[in-house]
């Protein structure tokens, strides 16, 4: 209810309101404020003259260091981009898991995709002999101290049973 009432009123007597803030002069803009640069040229004549003058000596100066392209517009060198440095980042190719046609095929190195984080910490919950963090971090490209903490804080496949007498208690 209270919002037709405040569109009713908004909209009362519109155009008339349009045309009257349309048909107002406009107002004159602030003066600007004068510049330390302008003023010291009006100032000092001298210092315009100097400054607007042409100087001989300094445009044999730069006839001197003119160069000439003498290259056909429209050409392109070939291999002419091959010592700009890119940033570019180097990808290796995952190890698949079962949905094979849905997983990322490729990934960043120094990271890995969320198949690749459940099998290698599988493996290592299966063989931690076999799969040790050194063998882990050269086989998924990334570094030891990350693959450290990614086998001490997540433990996934974590199956906690309690004993039959507490159980009552929880």
């Amino acid at each position: 209810m209270g919002g037709r009432l405040v569109r009713a009123l908004r909209a009362f007597n519109l155009e008339s309101r349009a045309h009257r803030e349309i048909s107002k002069e406009k107002p004159t803009p602030a003066p600007r404020h004068p510049t330390a640069r302008l003023d010291a040229l009006t100032e000092h004549p001298a210092i315009r003259e100097k400054v607007y003058s042409k100087d001989d000596r300094l445009l044999t100066l730069l006839k001197d260091v003119y160069v000439e392209s003498r290259d056909l517009p429209g050409q392109v060198k070939v291999g002419g981009g091959e010592h700009v440095p890119c940033k570019h980042e180097e990808k290796r190719i995952t190890k698949l898991g079962q949905f094979e046609h849905l997983d990322i095929e490729k990934v960043t190195k120094g990271k890995i995709s969320i198949v690749e984080a459940l099998m290698l910490l599988n493996n290592h919950k299966l063989h931690p002999k076999i799969w040790t963090a050194e063998k882990i971090a050269v086989e998924y490209s990334l570094e030891l101290t990350e693959v450290n903490s990614l086998l001490e804080f997540f433990i996934p496949f974590t199956l906690k049973e309690f004993p039959k007498e507490t159980r009552k208690a929880i």
